[in-house]
């Protein structure tokens, strides 16, 4: 699964890499940016959305609540959706075909076993970059008539890095696949689902950290510094 991740990039580089790679201009509310060290579930994450052939970036809530649910706390079991299983799942199978999106990073934390313990791992690129990871997002009602635009991120099969580490990663997609998942037009879920891979470990670099990543409170940079461990 994914359930911490980062996006630690200064406002004037991501705007610059939104320019370039999906022609985006503006970010609504771009008071709100700043860079995240520690993001949790239900949290706002930052994506990209296609909208009438046009990408925009926004806010949706990272817990996918599909528009019929009937209490919106479901949210909190669905912030991964498998790929495996993406074009088939009642929860997720409009939102495969018609409302896919892009969350945005530059790094996410998953947790290794080591016994009866676990290690945070910080898991990223190795030119540091900003990439993308497929999700669906969802437009919901509640019971007072608020709108409430959520998401999920979809997990594949590890690749040879994250085998040591966890049974699932996120699917990281490169910039030609983006584009596609990306395109609301595209309709054909085998296609669509072929994008749905492990991303190339040898593009990949882990590390341990320490445990002030446990705590989605701890919101700093010490959260990627490497764990170094003390004699006494």
């Amino acid at each position: 699964m994914c359930g911490r991740f980062v996006l630690t990039l200064d406002f004037k580089v991501l705007m610059d890499i939104l320019k370039g790679r999906f022609h985006i201009e503006d970010l609504p509310d771009h008071h709100q940016y700043e860079p995240r060290y520690n993001i949790a579930p239900s949290q706002p994450v930052l994506s990209v959305i296609d909208h009438r052939q046009q990408a925009r970036v926004g806010y949706l809530k990272w817990g996918y609540i599909p528009s019929w649910a009937k209490d919106e706390k479901i949210g909190y079991k669905m912030i991964n959706a498998r790929s495996e299983s993406i074009d088939t799942k009642p929860a997720y199978r409009y939102g495969f075909l018609q409302r896919r999106c892009l969350i945005l990073s530059n790094g996410f934390y998953e947790w290794k076993k080591n016994g009866r313990h676990k290690t945070p791992m910080f898991i990223h690129l190795k030119d540091k970059k900003l990439f993308t990871m497929a999700g669906l997002y969802s437009v919901y009602y509640n019971q007072a008539g608020e709108k409430i635009s959520t998401c999920t991120i979809i997990t594949t099969q590890p690749n040879t890095l994250m085998t040591s580490i966890h049974d699932r990663m996120p699917v990281i997609l490169d910039e030609a696949s983006e584009q596609q998942w990306l395109d609301s037009q595209i309709k054909d879920p085998v296609y669509l689902k072929s994008l749905l891979k492990p991303f190339p470990s040898h593009l990949m670099k882990a590390y341990g950290v320490s445990s002030l990543v446990n705590s989605p409170k701890n919101e700093h940079p010490d959260c990627i510094e490497p764990f170094q461990e003390t004699l006494f």
